[in-house]
């Protein structure tokens, strides 16, 4: 396997790239699990390993990998990673949980936290979050529709919702490691379970975290008819230093 005319800058790295890919994508209906759908020539996983490589503040990769998908996910890393330094672990039967793994192996203070189903990440986005003065930050973008709440019993509508108050929570986002490991153990602790992380930090420890302007662009891949977007989406994306490596 080789990666070509992929090079890592200078400046000194001081993050951790924490990788959710622990799923198995039961609503892609795809044969595996969506990460390693071939989107635009390249394991969907490995458009993130290809901005946090391409990222000087990144000194290492931990991802997690489904059960039985652990030498496939390898084969992505040493293909993708440039010499970059990465763990694989294995996925929790929550998402919390892998997250926690994650955590809990990350050698630098400050974590990016970020998911294998957004393959839209970019250097500049992740550089825009990391020298960020914020701690604690993550995307998050407006909410172009109307929004309704219904009960779950009747299913009527209830009222609506005001977008100036609801906004669509985006990953990449950053966590000073000690803050976002308190709130993991506080939310363990008391039985609560959170879908992401920002919130979860805001609850169970009440430090602040910083919402940066996200991007439509920034989609995650879930369902079939996302992989159809995705494909559009994808062209060219990778056109400035042409990425080639065989998987």
């Amino acid at each position: 396997m080789s990666l070509h005319r992929l090079t890592r800058p200078q400046p000194e790295p001081q993050v951790s790239f924490l990788l959710l890919s622990g799923g198995v994508g039961s609503r892609s209906n795809h044969h595996e699990p969506k990460q390693f759908y071939k989107l635009a020539g390249h394991p969907m996983i490995a458009h993130s390993i290809i901005a946090a490589v391409r990222t000087p503040h990144v000194a290492e990769i931990i991802v997690n990998a489904p059960e039985g998908f652990e030498d496939r996910t390898r084969e992505i890393m040493d293909a993708y990673c440039a010499g970059l330094p990465y763990k694989i672990l294995p996925a929790g039967e929550t998402r919390q949980e892998s997250c926690e793994t994650l955590l809990a192996a990350a050698q630098k203070d400050v974590v990016v936290l970020h998911e294998a189903a957004r393959p839209f990440i970019s250097v500049d986005m992740l550089t825009d979050l990391i020298t960020c003065d914020a701690e604690n930050a993550g995307y998050c973008h407006a909410i172009a529709f109307s929004m309704c709440r219904i009960d779950p019993e009747t299913r009527q509508v209830m009222r609506g919702v005001s977008r100036d108050k609801v906004f669509d929570i985006q990953l990449p986002q950053k966590f000073d490691r000690a803050t976002l490991s308190a709130a993991h153990a506080k939310a363990r602790e008391k039985g609560k379970a959170y879908n992401e992380d920002s919130v979860m930090v805001v609850k169970m420890t009440k430090q602040p975290v910083l919402s940066l302007e996200g991007s439509s662009r920034n989609r995650k891949v879930t369902t079939p008819e996302d992989f159809i977007i995705a494909e559009g989406m994808m062209k060219d994306f990778h056109s400035k230093g042409k990425v080639t490596a065989h998987v």
